[in-house]
């Protein structure tokens, strides 16, 4: 099995300035760096999800893509939900 995102089909930007870690609150300015913030934003600039992860913790690719999905459901999804699963 094979992780990962496979083809990305949408453009990736860099942060050299880090305004934008900055704005989201990621940036850790002693540092320079930004914590690992992941923000799922809707077509109206809402912001529907996030998580910020420590510099230690890695990162699920699968747990993203299933909250993902829970979110394009437009319904109300159980804690562990999977797609395909029914709806609350």
């Amino acid at each position: 099995m094979q992780a990962g995102l496979g083809a990305v089909n949408f453009p990736m930007a860099s942060d050299m300035t880090k305004e934008v870690s900055r704005d989201y609150g990621v940036l850790i300015e002693e540092e320079g760096i930004a914590l690992r913030g992941l923000f799922i934003i809707d077509p109206e600039g809402i912001i529907r999800y996030l998580t910020v992860h420590d510099l230690d913790v890695g990162r699920s690719v699968d747990e993203t893509l299933r909250v993902l999905k829970a979110l394009q459901t437009g319904g109300l999804c159980p804690i562990n939900w999977e797609e395909g699963e029914d709806l609350l």
